[in-house]
């Protein structure tokens, strides 16, 4: 019994120890500061879709958008915006976030934010401060390239989320014309 009994439990310690050794290395890359939201529902050609927006503080200060998009096209991909000022604003392209794609009925999209596009550096404390907006595109050009598919306000316009997610205003169309 003993010979059986030990070379399980070195089994069983050396698993445990590479189990909590592999989730260490994702909780080392992360500080623990996260803040996560729910995305303003879009609907496009009878699509609705819902989700949410996680912004993750790396180690390193940098922000990583995790969007996370239910109900999308099979097959589909969007690209995402941050977008100066609120949702009501309307204003131009900050930078282009990574583009969404579907895989089993989700969409994800995971961006890792350094500077936008004219090189205004970002990171996790100051994107909690940005005037901005996310907006997920239905399509990069053409005739539906301007329809959202899912937003939401970010940084000091976050507090205006509620009245989107209520009904009290609603977004349909967007501005994707890029300013430098």
């Amino acid at each position: 019994m003993k010979k059986v009994f030990l070379p399980s439990l070195i089994l069983f310690t050396a698993l445990f120890i590479a189990a909590c050794s592999d989730s260490g290395n994702e909780l080392s890359e992360f500080t623990g500061n996260e803040m996560e939201m729910a995305l303003i529902p879009g609907s496009v050609e009878g699509n609705t879709t819902s989700g949410t927006l996680k912004i993750r503080e790396r180690n390193d200060g940098r922000a990583q958008l995790e969007i996370t998009l239910n109900d999308v096209i099979s097959g589909a991909e969007h690209p995402v915006h941050l977008h100066f000022g609120s949702l009501s604003d309307n204003g131009d392209v900050a930078t282009y976030l990574t583009t969404l794609k579907e895989v089993n009925g989700v969409g994800k999209s995971v961006s890792i934010l350094e500077s936008l596009d004219d090189n205004t550096v970002v990171n996790y404390s100051n994107l909690l401060g940005f005037d901005g907006s996310i907006k997920i595109h239905f399509e990069t050009s053409g005739p539906l390239e301007n329809e959202i598919l899912g937003s939401t306000n970010i940084g000091l316009n976050a507090d205006q989320n509620e009245a989107y997610l209520n009904g009290t205003k609603s977004i349909t169309s967007c501005n994707s014309s890029f300013s430098n």
